[in-house]
């Protein structure tokens, strides 16, 4: 009777922390029409432009649930309102939005750039990562050359801000050092590692030395099942519910991405495929961890702010498949985010005071746009 009780109480909090705009698991089949998609598309568009401040960036701070994870101001809210700015108009990039599009690339080039304002938290990796993509992107369109410089000082804070193995975290638990001890997370590490990759082809200079190493960490971190520890530091304790295929087939698409970027021998289109269907196979553990408000408490460990994090990069991962295998993976990739879109066409998997919907949105859009 315990039990029951128990789990009913789970269940009820659950729909409380997760709010009344809430979106359950579909029951029926999703219509991922190129119709369907198109029409998403466009909400979420509608929502970036709607929730861009005046001063052209996403995210205020302003607002909180008091679950949010811990944070230092002002440093953490720059990091998260630079990161969540960058990929905004990364997601207007692609979806040919200009105008609010046009007003974020203003704001990145005159912002000072993230820092670390606490020994513990090192949330300003997340915004060197997406500034230094989305310059990169920008490069491609635009000859701007303060694109250029506010890459090339992200880069360098990449360099800066990596661990004493290389690779990225966004913590440092126990000895705070200047250069980081904890060891890199792998999906943190392979964001850094695609963002690097993208400022290359961009044409913009990049530490060898530190894509060896952070590559090297990362290749490091595979586990026999294919799938990626949590972090380096997490080698000792290999079965922990994070480790397991279950706890770990989302950061494995970002982590197989780089690996194939960087050296494509290295992760070969069969082990991109068995990621893919390891991804889909275990994805209600995905689902579990959604819009739950407090970091890991789901089974496997899982939190809700990798789950558009996650499908993006799988979705980065389609041109790399077969063109015969393409639309099944991303029809499944189209259901999984068409059933979530918000009635204001938002998207959001972790309530982080006011940027989860502007992030969430940015990256359900891009992964759209790959699967139309």
């Amino acid at each position: 009777m315990k039990i029951v009780v128990a789990a009913v109480l789970s269940i009820v909090l659950c729909h409380v922390a997760m709010g009344a705009d809430a979106v359950e698991p579909p029951t029926q089949p999703v219509d991922v029409s190129r119709k369907s998609i198109d029409a998403a598309i466009a909400r979420g568009v509608a929502f970036l432009e709607q929730s861009q401040t005046k001063g052209g960036y996403w995210g205020t701070g302003t607002v909180t649930r008091g679950t949010e994870i811990e944070s230092m101001v002002p440093g953490s809210h720059d990091a998260f309102r630079l990161g969540t700015t960058a990929l905004c108009i990364m997601a207007l990039r692609e979806a040919g939005e200009q105008a609010a599009h046009d007003r974020g690339v203003q704001y990145l080039i005159h912002a000072s750039d993230a820092r670390r304002d606490d020994g513990m938290l090192i949330y300003n990796t997340w915004a060197h990562i997406y500034v230094t993509q989305a310059m990169a992107e920008e490069m491609a369109h635009s000859s701007d050359p303060r694109l250029r410089e506010v890459a090339e000082r992200n880069i360098r804070h990449l360099q800066e801000y990596a661990t004493y193995l290389g690779g990225w975290s966004y913590y440092d638990f126990d000895a705070q050092t200047q250069l980081v001890s904890l060891g890199p997370t792998s999906f943190g590490t392979a964001a850094g590692l695609i963002a690097l990759w993208e400022a290359r082809q961009a044409g913009l200079a990049v530490p060898q030395r530190l894509v060896d190493m952070s590559l090297h960490q990362l290749e490091a971190m595979r586990l026999s099942d294919s799938a990626f520890l949590y972090g380096e530091d997490y080698k000792y304790i290999p079965l922990l519910d994070a480790n397991m295929t279950r706890g770990a087939v989302g950061r494995t698409q970002p982590a197989n991405l780089a690996i194939h970027l960087w050296d494509p021998d290295k992760a070969p289109v069969a082990q991109i495929r068995a990621g893919l269907d390891a991804f889909f196979a275990n994805h209600y553990f995905l689902e579990m961890g959604r819009k739950r408000p407090y970091p890991h408490e789901a089974w496997y460990q899982t939190s809700g702010y990798y789950y558009y994090f996650d499908h993006y990069y799988a979705s980065r991962l389609l041109p790399y498949l077969p063109a015969e295998d393409r639309p099944a993976y991303a029809a499944k990739l189209a259901a999984a985010v068409l059933s979530h879109q918000e009635g204001d066409g938002s998207w959001w998997d972790y309530a982080m005071w006011d940027y989860h919907k502007p992030y969430g949105t940015a990256f359900a859009v891009m992964t759209l746009e790959r699967c139309r």
